[in-house]
């Protein structure tokens, strides 16, 4: 449930529009968080997981945050034996992407 909520918090502080999605894979499931807000850089997917590390200075100055929604929500998912991933979501910002076996 924190993983997740996680995600969708994010997304809907820095877009306007959130859709979460589930489909299943074989022997896993993949939870997807689209959002059609600003982004990030391809290049800065993996420092978005870096505990304490917020990547949205240029974007929303004042927005509240510690920088650990992320890598709280990748622990969480590898601790259940998957992972998140960040890509470009079709909505034109970002999709994290949640799998885990079933």
């Amino acid at each position: 449930k924190r993983c997740i909520t996680n995600l969708l918090e994010n997304a809907l502080t820095y877009a306007g529009t959130a859709r979460l999605s589930l489909r299943s894979a074989g022997h896993f499931f993949e939870i997807a968080v689209d959002d059609d807000g600003p982004g990030i850089p391809p290049e800065q997917y993996d420092d978005a997981f870096r505990p304490f590390r917020r990547l949205d200075a240029g974007l929303r100055s004042g927005v509240a945050g510690s920088g650990l929604g992320l890598a709280i929500s990748r622990d969480l998912a590898r601790s259940l034996g998957g992972d998140v991933h960040l890509s470009k979501s079709a909505m034109g910002g970002l999709r994290a992407a949640v799998r885990l076996p079933m």
